[in-house]
Parts: structure tokens; C-alpha cells; sequence
């Protein structure tokens, strides 16, 4: 399931996940929206 839902910068997906008896159940995960800093680009020699 790729559910996926979006509010206040932040992201919902669902991702499976396996317990210890090895049954898979779906948990929801909130992440970031926020686009990550782009780094630097190192300068290179030409």
C-alpha cells in the first residue's frame, strides 16, 4: 500500500513491518516535507 498523505510540511506513508513472529502489519511514519539543504558543490579542478 502506498498510501500517502500530506499536511503542515509533514508526509504520512505506510510502510510494512514485520513483528517478531514474522506477521506483517502496516505502521504509519510522518517525515519531513521539507526539501533537505542542498549541499555545496565542491569546486573541481578542470
Amino acid at each position: 500500500m502506498n498510501d500517502t498523505t500530506m499536511t503542515d510540511n509533514l508526509v504520512q506513508t505506510w510502510v510494512p513491518v514485520a513483528d517478531a513472529r514474522g506477521r506483517t502489519h502496516l505502521e504509519a511514519r510522518w517525515t519531513s516535507a521539507r526539501p533537505a539543504a542542498v549541499p555545496a558543490q565542491a569546486p573541481h579542478a578542470a
